[in-house]
């Protein structure tokens, strides 16, 4: 009786360990900390906001797992192998859920944009996944079991009149995590995309007023979400509970994507 109480409460991520980047703040935040509530230890990429991190991190540890703040840009291939060299001497046996979270974005029109800006948000959004992939899932290819998730934007099938780049760089996610899903697939390791919209974030604070109001009315359940909302899709989709899905974009914008 006792076994079977054990195994009906037992979190879904009991055991694991997680690496989110760009989990300082907003979506990666909530990531992070929803995957440490169902039972992950988690490590906290961050870029430049140490403070922030480090409160996150925190938060973690509340739920009784351990948690570590790595600083590394993820498009510069030497930080993320540093990042992974540190992550093995503190965590043996490396990542098993890897969510590629971190990304930027600015407001421009194409014309606008110059190279330098165009490479920059490309290197961070496409480029650190690929990087950070490359690093991280040979250990779960020894172990035959990881979870990769990639976390593009509604942007990528929608379109957007003001950073053309960056909904660019969303949708370059898409195919980068078929060809993997198909590769990683006889590893045991499915790669999965989550597509949020409009969320209550860091980002979109500065969205008031009539600018607002236009955006609610593209979102059938009209309101924004909470990072939380996200951090449940991700904790579902590393679990064994999906362990038959790969491949596949999961749309978290209250029906936005279906206009």
């Amino acid at each position: 009786m006792n076994q079977a109480k054990d195994e009906l409460t037992e979190s879904l991520l009991s055991g694991k360990l997680a690496l989110v980047t760009g989990a300082s703040r907003g979506i990666g935040r909530g990531i992070a900390l929803e995957l440490a509530r169902e039972g992950a230890g988690v490590i906290v990429n961050y870029r430049e906001q140490a403070e922030k991190a480090i409160e996150v991190t925190r938060s973690i540890e509340t739920f009784g797992k351990r948690s570590l703040a790595v600083k590394a840009d993820v498009s510069n291939g030497k930080d993320v192998l540093a990042m992974r060299d540190t992550i093995m001497a503190e965590f043996k046996g490396g990542v098993d859920i890897l969510v590629n979270n971190a990304g930027i974005h600015h407001h421009l029109k194409s014309w606008e944009i110059d190279e330098p800006e165009w490479r920059r948000i490309m290197a961070v959004n496409v480029d650190g996944a690929f990087l950070c992939t490359n690093a991280f899932t040979p250990n779960m290819k020894d172990r035959k079991w990881g979870r990769v998730i990639n976390i593009s934007s509604s942007d990528a099938f929608t379109g957007t009149d003001h950073e053309a780049h960056y909904g660019t760089s969303k949708a370059a996610l898409l195919g980068l995590t078929r060809a993997l899903a198909l590769e990683l697939a006889p590893y045991n390791i499915t790669v999965n995309t989550i597509a949020p919209g409009w969320f209550e974030t860091d980002m979109t604070s500065g969205t008031v007023g009539e600018a607002r109001r236009k955006a609610m009315e593209h979102i059938p359940l009209g309101r924004m979400g909470q990072p939380s909302e996200i951090g449940y899709v991700a904790a579902f989709l590393a679990s064994d509970k999906a362990s038959f899905i790969t491949g596949q974009t999961i749309h978290v914008n209250g029906g936005e994507a279906m206009y």
